[in-house]
Formats: C-alpha cells, structure tokens, sequence
C-alpha cells in the first residue's frame, strides 16, 4: 500500500496538530492540501535519497517514492521537521508582573526534547565521519 499525501498529514496531524496550531500554523486540515507541511514533507523526501518535483508542493506522485520498509522512518522523520517548523514559529516567552508567573517557553522546550529525541533516534542533521589512513612503505636513503 503507497503512502498518500493525505495519510501522512492526518498522521503528523494526530501527532503534533495542537502544537501547530500554537505556533500559527495549520494544526487541523488532513485533505493532502496543508501547506504548512510541504516544506518537512519535501526535507524527509529528500532525507531519504528521494526527489521532489517541488518542494513548495509536494504531491501523492512524489509520496509514492517512500517504500514500505521506510515508512516508519520517513513519518519520524516528518514529525521532526514539522517540530522544527513549530519552534521557528513559536514566539513566546515567559512573562512575570508582579506576583503573576506565565511559563510560555515550556511548549518550546518540550518540543525540543521531542526533536531530539527524533534527531537522536534516526541522526538528522548529523554528518557522515568517513576515516582513511594512508599507509606507505618508503625507504629513505642518503
């Protein structure tokens, strides 16, 4: 069974919907047309070898490249860049007057741990270490 366009959104959706909407975006439409989640669509296509006709939209054409073993990896994945998209667009920040205390940033820092979490489990953003070592059998002589 392919992964549609719209199936991927209701599951990002269900995950991180009530957080998109704190941050502006659009944490409810699951039709395959949500804007706000072309751009983590496109970077976890893209994350997994995958090429996109477009990154602004990204169509069902384009979710049938994800196979059926990369499922779970392409949706955590897509959870992770969706989180990234919220905090770049959380604004908040705690606020005291008087004896009055708002803790606004706890949104923002549960959802880092959640990103990192997703970054630790899959290494996004990490960059592949390749090591070599040059072995060479010369003789010196005077």
């Amino acid at each position: 069974m392919t992964l549609t366009r719209a199936d991927a959104e209701f599951l990002t959706i269900a995950s991180v919907g009530p957080a998109m909407t704190a941050a502006g975006m659009d944490g409810v439409t699951v039709d395959g047309t949500n804007a706000d989640l072309n751009g983590p669509l496109g970077r976890a296509l893209h994350d997994l070898g995958h090429a996109v006709a477009s990154f602004v939209l990204v169509t069902d054409a384009d979710m049938a490249l994800v196979a059926v073993a990369e499922t779970g990896e392409f949706l955590d994945r897509l959870t992770y860049y969706t989180l990234e998209a919220i905090l770049g667009n959380l604004d908040d920040v705690d606020l005291t007057v008087g004896p009055r205390s708002e803790k606004l940033s706890q949104l923002a820092a549960q959802i880092e741990r959640r990103a990192k979490r997703l970054r630790d489990a899959w290494g996004i953003g990490m960059a592949m270490v390749t090591a070599a070592v040059i072995t060479t059998d010369i003789a010196e002589h005077d």
